[in-house]
């Protein structure tokens, strides 16, 4: 993959006319994939408070409308770096393809502490939970983690039947319109439904709880992942790109109402609804514990034994290593 180094350019000069320097003239730029997730949220806030530029490297943020859809980008080098919310095993399927394909930056982990996965029905449905829902009309997002996240998660409730795929931005409307009755679905759907009186969450955490058998444990569900091509040939621009990207998490972790602000210049949310979106727990490359290595291999080590991955991968050997 061979990706192009912007080089803005009218010569030594012009830059020193401007009072630029060449060096910040021949930086690259890093394109970064995000779909309108909630788990985002630190690169929204790297991007919209200008953290990136304060560290001296130029960021784009370009938008795709899945998770699918931001891993192809990056395996065929449309863009260099993913925000979290990106699908670890959607990742995870491009590294066994083409294996040293990215390094790990930071991933997003759900739990029933940290809310990000939830079963969806309306609001005055009777269901109490998952496993009320035997003969009922069930979806989930789009490809193959979605697909077989549901059917593991139902599958433990007893449920083995068809299970459409749908954009997670449809399930509320699909379940109002009756289309379906429950979807396994990702925030900020459960708040969105919740404040416009029209869904409810029947159980949250439910990776955690029936994937991994602990519901405290994390679910390493999704992650931020730089390409091993850009980390050769933008290599000037790597080390201040994650410095940005770790002053967003900081920013994150240290004010997060101010942090929520940010949230309706990159997704469909409005201000009441990004106040009331649930708080998310990360680990950076950089803070994962064994104990946390171990939970984000389980998920991995789960989806090779599904053959849904080629090959088995080795978590710590994919972790970014500054």
């Amino acid at each position: 993959m061979k990706r192009s180094i912007f080089v803005a350019g009218a010569g030594a000069f012009a830059a020193g006319s401007l009072g630029v320097s060449a060096s910040a003239q021949s930086m690259p730029k890093i394109l970064v994939g995000y779909w309108p997730i909630s788990s985002a949220l630190p690169f929204f806030v790297a991007a919209q408070k200008g953290l990136w530029k304060d560290a001296g490297v130029d960021v784009e943020m370009v938008k795709f409308s899945d998770q699918v859809k931001v891993t192809e980008a990056l395996l065929a080098g449309r863009i260099d770096a993913t925000a979290t919310g990106t699908g670890s095993t959607q990742l995870a399927l491009a590294e066994a393809a083409s294996p040293n394909f990215f390094k790990i930056l930071g991933a997003n982990l759900s739990s029933e502490k940290s809310i990000l996965d939830e079963v969806i029905v309306a609001k005055d449905a009777p269901y109490k939970r998952i496993s009320d829902l035997k003969g009922k009309k069930l979806a989930t997002g789009v490809g193959p983690q979605a697909a077989l996240e549901a059917k593991l998660i139902f599958g433990k409730n007893g449920i083995d039947g068809p299970i459409q795929e749908l954009l997670p931005s449809q399930h509320i409307a699909a379940i109002v319109s009756g289309q379906i009755d429950a979807a396994y679905t990702y925030e900020p759907n459960g708040t969105v439904g919740r404040l416009n009186g029209t869904t409810r969450v029947l159980e949250s955490g439910v990776r955690s709880k029936y994937m991994l058998g602990n519901g405290e444990a994390p679910w390493y569900g999704g992650a931020a992942v730089i390409s091993t091509d850009a980390l050769k040939n933008k290599a000037a621009g790597i080390k201040p790109y994650v410095i940005g990207m770790k002053r967003g998490f900081a920013m994150v972790r240290s004010d997060l109402n101010g942090a929520r602000a940010v949230y309706p210049a990159y997704t469909t949310m409005d201000a009441k609804l990004a106040e009331a979106i649930p708080e998310i727990q990360y680990t950076l490359y950089d803070e994962f514990k064994p104990s946390d290595l171990r939970y984000f291999q389980d998920n991995f080590d789960l989806f090779y034994g599904q053959k849904i991955l080629s090959r088995k991968l080795d978590v710590a050997g994919m972790l970014y290593k500054g």
